[in-house]
């Protein structure tokens, strides 16, 4: 096995933290105009969380998808998954 000086075998790929493309998240946050500056820590932790508020709500909806004996993610999924989970109530509506 090949190893660098410091005897750590190198990575084949680099590990990449963020799977949204920070680019585009940054570019959503300039859009607002309320906002004039945004750090690059500030994107990634803009990307992480919206991450993980998909993954959230698409493995919440998923459970109403299998109970339909589903294997995809449909509207009523979502819809079902926002009105039954209080974390999501701030979505209500926001689909129609």
């Amino acid at each position: 096995m090949d190893t660098t000086a410091n005897g750590v075998a190198p990575c084949a790929a680099p590990l990449r933290l963020a799977r949204l493309p920070l680019a585009r998240v940054k570019a959503l946050v300039k859009a607002d105009p309320d906002v004039t500056l945004a750090s690059q820590e500030a994107v990634f932790v803009l990307a992480r969380a919206a991450e993980l508020f998909v993954e959230t709500i698409a493995k919440d909806a998923y459970v109403y998808a299998q109970q339909g004996k589903r294997k995809t993610l449909q509207r009523k999924d979502l819809d079902n998954a926002i009105e039954a989970i209080d974390e999501f109530a701030f979505l209500e509506g926001t689909l129609d």
